[in-house]
């Protein structure tokens, strides 16, 4: 793998599919994507989910947010406004793109290319 361009933070309960909440997810998988498009899994980074059963606490929240502030890129199933607005807030852009891992790498990273194309930027 060349150098990575950037990384992305994957809400998965196997590291096989995005598949989960924001907010349930006690792990994420860490990747890096490079300019190919090609991703290497970095580590499993555990978390305290930040999500009680629909209610959120903002201090989970800005700790779950801080613990991803290396990432670029946050891959849920799901993601509230709560923890999307907190994310954007640190400059990471936050996708509901579920399914199996390198197809929902694939989509974002098209979605990124199509915006640089376009003279886009990001969050």
């Amino acid at each position: 793998m060349g150098n990575a361009v950037y990384r992305v933070a994957i809400a998965s309960t196997d590291n096989r599919y995005v598949d989960q909440h924001f907010g349930r997810a006690e792990s994420f998988l860490i990747v890096d994507v490079d300019e190919d498009g090609n991703y290497e899994e970095i580590e499993q980074r555990f978390v305290i989910p930040v999500c009680n059963g629909g209610s959120h606490d903002n201090e989970k929240l800005k700790k779950g947010v801080e613990a991803l502030l290396d990432c670029n890129f946050v891959l849920a199933a799901k993601i509230g406004p709560g923890a999307s607005y907190e994310l954007k807030d640190h400059g990471i852009a936050s996708f509901e793109m579920p399914g199996e891992v390198g197809d929902s790498l694939y989509r974002l990273d098209g979605y990124i290319k199509l915006l640089e194309e376009m003279g886009g930027v990001l969050a």
